[in-house]
């Protein structure tokens, strides 16, 4: 027997997409042939076994399987900061490092036959996989190359792991910029691939300028090793995601130039460099001021491209409580005294609740959203992970300053596109994702 396979590229792409392995026999099909396929999942250096598939092949001797089917489960984007231990990924100081947001797979291909039975593998391919989605319209064999660190010149690759158009211009990093708008008190990481084993990545360095009304107050560039990441060539391949702390309240601990220090502050730049030399497209936090019309809050979710994005809404948000109970008659009356009249009293309780539920919701409104925050928006509704922060407000409200999971209620919404449309109404409807305990 002899297989003839092709494969997707052997590089970093997304697993929920369509994975398409195809086998072709170009000897004849002895009788009872099947196509023998292992699928092995990589934990650090070990390979472990996940999937073994037979297939019979068609009229024309191919047999085809779709892996995605196998692995789109088995990758999470990470919620807790572990470089920095057991705080949540949003309010990460510096780096932090993926558990299982990144996965290598092997595909070993054989084949059995009744007379010969099954046959030891013949040949493997490898796949190394992040945790998005592409959609068929993006075409059979999507490239993810504009995600690699791999580019020292412009227009340089996007890299960055974020939903947002890198179309934004600013003064000091030119055209191409990719634009996050955020408050003195937002939080929020961004997400890159780390490594040059499998992508021959670049990147050792992050650079940070920070500008006011006047232009540039200062800027450095840090090692990744020393805020908290790995080396590029660490072989652990399910910790190649490295996640950086972008938002006004993070770079605080690890930015000389930051909020804090300069008060007055606009803008500011990150990208990554390989020493001196910029290898990523620039990240823009743009400074939005507050607008008191209602607290603040922020939504995260996990994105399209195996990163976290964030969606703001400052209008009148608002939160609400619904309770349902089981309620049974209750005797009233103590049962353990010589007569049922001794206890019997007038605050005695005879409709007793049995079982008492709780679910909060949370109303979010904004008139501010762009087209790019409607697409962030549909990414959202896809997201299998959304978080939300209410900023500010009473230390003694339980879900105030803290990011908590949710599940977005709306099923659908709608947009109406205008050219000369450039602000629109949008509410959200949203349910905490843990139990009320009553």
């Amino acid at each position: 027997m002899s297989l003839v396979i092709t494969s997707p590229a052997e590089l970093y792409t997304v697993n929920n997409q369509a994975l398409i392995y195809t086998v072709l026999e170009t000897l004849t099909l002895a009788d009872g042939y099947r196509t023998v396929i292992w699928v092995y999942e990589y934990n650090d250096t070990t390979a472990n076994e996940i999937a073994k598939v037979y297939i019979t092949p068609n009229t024309l001797k191919y047999s085809h399987l779709d892996l995605s089917t196998i692995v789109k489960d088995r990758l999470d984007l990470d919620v807790a900061g572990t470089t920095q231990g057991a705080i949540t990924i949003h309010e990460a100081e510096g780096i932090s490092v993926s558990t299982k947001a990144t996965r290598k797979y092997r595909i070993d291909f054989s084949y059995y036959t009744t007379a010969g039975g099954e046959v030891a593998s013949s040949d493997s391919k490898y796949i190394y996989l992040v945790d998005g989605a592409f959609q068929v319209s993006a075409g059979y064999t999507p490239s993810f190359a504009d995600y690699y660190a791999t580019l020292t010149s412009a227009p340089y690759n996007k890299v960055f792991l974020t939903d947002r158009f890198p179309n934004y211009t600013v003064a000091g990093a030119g055209d191409a910029c990719i634009n996050w708008k955020m408050s003195d008190d937002d939080e929020g990481v961004v997400a890159w691939i780390h490594d040059s084993l499998v992508i021959a990545g670049l990147d050792t360095k992050v650079r940070i300028d920070l500008y006011n009304a006047s232009g540039l107050l200062g800027s450095e560039a840090l090692d990744i090793t020393s805020l908290g990441g790995n080396d590029l060539t660490d072989t652990n391949t399910n910790q190649k995601i490295h996640y950086l702390g972008v938002g006004p309240k993070n770079i605080v601990s690890w930015a000389t130039y930051n909020p804090v220090t300069n008060t007055d502050w606009t803008y500011y730049t990150i990208r990554l460099l390989q020493n001196r030399t910029t290898c990523s497209k620039y990240l823009v936090v743009t400074r939005e001021c507050e607008i008191k019309r209602g607290q603040r809050v922020q939504l995260a979710y996990t994105n399209r491209l195996g990163g976290w994005d964030y969606l703001t809404f400052d209008g009148f948000n608002s939160k609400s409580e619904t309770k349902s109970d089981k309620p049974y008659l209750k005797q009233i009356g103590d049962w353990g005294s010589g007569t049922l009249a001794t206890g019997f009293t007038s605050f005695a309780r005879e409709r007793v609740s049995a079982q008492i539920q709780s679910t909060k919701n949370y109303s979010l409104m904004t008139n501010r959203f762009t087209d790019e925050d409607y697409y962030c928006l549909q990414g959202a509704l896809r997201s299998k992970n959304v978080m939300i922060k209410f900023v500010g407000g009473s230390e003694f409200v339980e879900d105030n300053d803290k990011w908590l999971p949710v599940n977005i209620k709306d099923s659908s919404y709608q947009i109406r596109d205008f050219g000369n449309a450039k602000i629109y109404d949008v509410k959200v409807q949203v349910e905490l994702a843990q139990e009320i305990r009553c």
